[in-house]
């Protein structure tokens, strides 16, 4: 959160959304000491800000007591950010026809804090199928789309990132790194899922302000690194290219 130097900066409110964001697809309910753990946050300030966004309808008691849930209150704000003429509604129809046409599945994601927060989905029917649906996160640093982001912001972006993360995965982001400026994309071979081979693509803005990531993979069996790295990364690397203008309008 702030620093303390942003006199503009409204520490509640910041308080609020990381208390939001600590609920995920995998994490649909929790209870407040779960929420004051994982933001580091007083019990009492967690209990506080879980009932204002109870009384704004933000959250919603769960299905056991004590236990809390996203509300309804939240859908027009994910609404709003997937648009009609977004980056997201852009992206899928071409998604959807790379996915067709070499039995894949792709995502668009953006960074969120650590992770990459899923924005749009296109699957092939295939013999493996993940179960990644939009709203799911992945962490940046195992993932083709983490490295392809990393590989699409500047260097202090990056540099302050890679800090935060474990350290044991700089070895292998910094390979990623390289391949994607000799070839233009990441290659994430059975380390994200160990069933799964993938490659990821930066999505840049024009200016260079704004980044977002694509990945496209699938079984290993059937999604090979040659193919991979022939016809389909040509594809995705036009894809991003194409939808990059688009970022504006994300």
């Amino acid at each position: 959160m702030g620093d303390g130097k942003d006199r503009q900066f409204v520490t509640a409110l910041a308080r609020g959304v990381e208390v939001l964001r600590c609920f995920t697809a995998a994490r649909p309910e929790l209870g407040t000491t779960e929420i004051a753990a994982m933001t580091g946050l007083a019990q009492s300030t967690v209990w506080r800000l879980c009932h204002t966004l109870q009384g704004m309808g933000v959250l919603v008691p769960g299905r056991d007591p004590g236990r809390l849930r996203p509300g309804f209150g939240l859908l027009s704000l994910g609404y709003a950010a997937l648009a009609k003429g977004g980056i997201a509604e852009v992206a899928q129809p071409a998604m959807q026809r790379i996915a067709d046409r070499f039995g894949v599945q792709l995502s668009l994601a953006a960074r969120q804090d650590d992770v990459m927060l899923i924005v749009a989905r296109a699957e092939a029917p295939t013999i493996l199928r993940l179960s990644f649906t939009v709203g799911a996160t992945l962490p940046i640093a195992t993932t083709a789309l983490g490295w392809a982001w990393l590989a699409g912001v500047d260097a202090a972006t990056r540099d302050a990132v890679l800090a935060r993360l474990e350290g044991g995965m700089r070895a292998e982001i910094a390979a990623a790194l390289d391949h994607h400026a000799r070839r233009g994309f990441v290659l994430n071979l059975r380390r994200a899922h160990p069933d799964v081979n993938s490659i990821g693509v930066p999505v840049v803005s024009p200016d260079g302000s704004r980044v977002m990531a694509l990945n496209c993979g699938g079984a290993v069996s059937v999604v090979t690194p040659e193919l991979l790295a022939g016809p389909v990364a040509e594809a995705v690397m036009a894809l991003a290219a194409s939808l990059a203008p688009a970022l504006g309008d994300a």
